[in-house]
């Protein structure tokens, strides 16, 4: 893999698309959707587990230590998260509720929203969005972390016990088998640890995906010419929706991770600015935010205010928190 690529640029895209089909939603239009199928938003979501089961797997076979590989997914997770919980309750909170900041602090609701540090999701605080378009919902985004850390332990559980690739593709498909016919086995919602299950194996069968691709060094066939075959393909299905649905599984790994993994001088200088993780976590309540101040903002308005915003949040947080965080990963050795 070069050096060099567009993962960067991808994760940005990725985190634009949650940016821009959330924009619809909270002006009270309808979300414009991929192939009338997938809402942008969720298609950026897919996007990145997609990238996240390879670069996370690529870190797991570069270095196979459970302690060093948990520590650096919490550096990578954890620090840019607190500080966004943390400017939500203490600066957005008490200036956009209607409750008297007394109320407001002492409010349950509040210690509650706390507990999206240790990814135990709550999506409301006191007073807050109650009239918006999209209602209560303080940052909505916040639902794919403890996916995301659950497929982290799944994979550092499995490569300590030292499965075979043939184990991780086992994996592979029943995560796929389950989220294709989770309404039928699973009769009521479950929601452990205020997480759907559903969204487990939906964003999960797309992160063990984007792992066997690095797995079983899938990338070396992203040529132009099967690319396109591939494509063909998946939108030849679409006469049957459940079959390109289906195969979208697949068709959504393989066309990011060709864009991700080939190398372009356009995208080169995103390599070392990677605020993709802050755009995600930031853009929900500053998109609501700006709905609450002014909830008939024309489009392009709203979408210009809100990408600047966050983008400048973002920056902050990749520049301050998170870049300075990934110094305290540790180093992997030279000799193992």
């Amino acid at each position: 893999m070069p050096k060099e690529n567009n993962l960067t640029a991808l994760r940005w895209l990725a985190a634009g698309l949650v940016l821009y089909g959330h924009s619809f939603v909270f002006l009270g239009l309808p979300e414009p959707s991929f192939m009338s199928w997938l809402p942008l938003g969720t298609l950026g979501v897919y996007i990145f587990f997609s990238i996240s089961g390879y670069l996370v797997t690529q870190s797991w076979h570069h270095d196979a230590h459970l302690g060093r590989f948990l520590k650096r997914r919490a550096l990578r997770i954890f620090p840019g998260l607190i500080v966004c919980i943390l400017f939500t309750v203490v600066v957005l909170g008490p200036i956009l509720t209607h409750l008297k900041i007394s109320d407001y602090f002492t409010h349950p609701n509040t210690l509650l929203y706390l507990r999206n540090i240790g990814l135990y999701i709550s999506y409301s605080l006191p007073g807050v969005f109650e009239t918006n378009h999209y209602p209560a919902a303080v940052n909505g985004s916040l639902w794919s972390l403890p996916v995301e850390f659950f497929m982290y332990l799944i994979l550092s559980i499995l490569g300590y016990l030292k499965l075979p690739r043939f184990g991780f593709l086992l994996s592979c498909i029943g995560f796929v088998f389950i989220a294709v016919n989770y309404e039928s086995l699973v009769i009521t919602p479950w929601i452990p640890y205020g997480t759907d299950m559903k969204q487990v194996f939906v964003c999960g069968s797309y992160f063990w995906l984007g792992s066997l691709f690095y797995t079983y060094k899938i990338p070396r066939f992203f040529t132009t010419s099967n690319l396109l075959v591939v494509l063909f393909i998946w939108i030849s299905l679409s006469r049957w929706p459940s079959l390109f649905v289906l195969a979208g599984f697949l068709v959504i790994p393989v066309m990011a991770l060709a864009f991700g993994l080939s190398s372009s001088p356009l995208f080169k200088r995103m390599t070392h600015h990677d605020y993709s993780y802050g755009i995600y976590i930031y853009a929900f309540p500053i998109q609501q935010t700006l709905a609450y101040i002014q909830p008939d903002l024309p489009l392009p308005m709203y979408l210009f205010l809100a990408s600047f915003s966050t983008i400048l949040l973002a920056a902050v947080s990749w520049n301050f928190i998170e870049k300075q965080a990934l110094k305290l990963k540790p180093a992997t050795p030279i000799f193992k």
